[in-house]
């Protein structure tokens, strides 16, 4: 039987509506409300993709965002926002000039500045004359993101590891390059447990390297499962004094160690590397440091060949994403989520499902 007309507009408007998480303005996580709440949802424009959100996760920049912290950077504000950078889900429609995709694709992404070349990105577009795509973006039922910065997701790989693999499997993997990390190097990654220094390690190890790595008594049983060849505990011992580390050909700070760079110098050889991810006293202009090819702060870019080249290998078991916890898409599920991500003590991701 036909629906009453009012009902029938009703089924149709609420259609059009999704859950997200909104921010209004700019402050810290606890303070701002995470309940998900009705909003309208997105389409796809031309170009883009909408996707039906399966898995989100949550990495330390959502919280700097949402904080304010990255205005002076001048990375774009907008206001109000739907935070989240990392997504995995199922294609629901393409927009105008789109092929690679249709709907029912199973795909991942980070949302994140397009690789156009420039030396580093930012969470918006930040380089190059493409159109600027929507910033973040995933914590929500709906997402749409532009089609070049998306990637099909393999069977064999979960939702869940997906989205915990796009935003820190892509830093990584462009941190390591950065370093000129190859076969017969070696390189001390210093956050073995962190998120992007756990995969950096088993990256580093299958580009054929040598990898030293630190983590504590706490993380210790974790970090041996990357497969680094030699583990510090930093707790114990000065990693810059570490005879096996004299003169190697680069250091990757994924934490933001206190002084990394300064302790850097004493062990990385003339014409070595270093690159942090976390703390920014190194500078950004690579070329400005006497005795070294490269050193600088990094920050990821959108790169699509990245992505895949990530998750086959995730796919073919030569590299594990730790999903640490899953947390639902309620307002509950979400301040547990940043509460865990805050904490300091994550072992692996923390994903949001759908």
């Amino acid at each position: 039987p036909r629906l009453p007309s009012s009902t029938r507009s009703g089924t149709r408007s609420r259609a059009r509506m999704m859950k997200a998480i909104v921010v209004k303005e700019y402050k810290e996580w606890k303070s701002q409300n995470l309940e998900p709440v009705e909003v309208t949802k997105p389409t796809a424009g031309a170009g883009q993709v909408l996707i039906k959100t399966k898995a989100a996760a949550l990495n330390p920049i959502d919280w700097m965002v949402m904080a304010g912290f990255l205005k002076d950077a001048g990375w774009a504000q907008p206001s109000p926002y739907v935070p989240g950078y990392d997504v995995a889900g199922v294609v629901e429609a393409v927009g105008e000039g789109v092929s690679d995709f249709k709907a029912g694709d199973e795909v991942f992404s980070v949302n994140w500045s397009l690789d156009v070349g420039q030396q580093m990105g930012r969470h918006d577009d930040n380089a190059g004359e493409q159109k600027k795509g929507p910033v973040a973006g995933t914590f929500a039922e709906y997402c749409v993101l532009p089609a070049n910065k998306v990637s099909k997701k393999p069977s064999k790989v979960s939702f869940e590891e997906a989205a915990g693999l796009a935003l820190v499997g892509t830093t990584g993997f462009q941190g390591l390059k950065t370093l000129g990390v190859a076969k017969g190097k070696k390189v001390l990654i210093l956050g073995g447990a962190s998120a992007v220094g756990h995969l950096s390690c088993q990256i580093a190890k299958s580009m054929g390297a040598y990898v030293a790595t630190t983590a504590s008594s706490r993380t210790m049983d974790y970090v041996k499962t990357c497969g680094a060849d030699k583990i510090i505990n930093y707790r114990e011992e000065k990693w810059e004094e570490s005879s096996d580390l004299k003169d190697i050909d680069a250091v990757f700070d994924t934490v933001g160690e206190k002084d990394g760079f300064e302790r850097a110098k004493k062990i990385v050889k003339e014409g070595g590397s270093f690159v942090s991810i976390s703390a920014q006293d190194v500078g950004f202009v690579p070329t400005a440091h006497k005795g070294f090819k490269y050193a600088a702060f990094y920050c990821l870019k959108n790169n699509v060949k990245d992505q895949d080249t990530l998750v086959g290998m995730v796919a073919d078991g030569k590299l594990k994403v730790k999903v640490e916890k899953k947390f639902p898409f309620t307002k509950q599920g979400v301040t547990d989520a940043f509460t865990a991500q805050t904490s300091g003590k994550s072992m692996g991701k923390n994903v949001i499902v759908f």
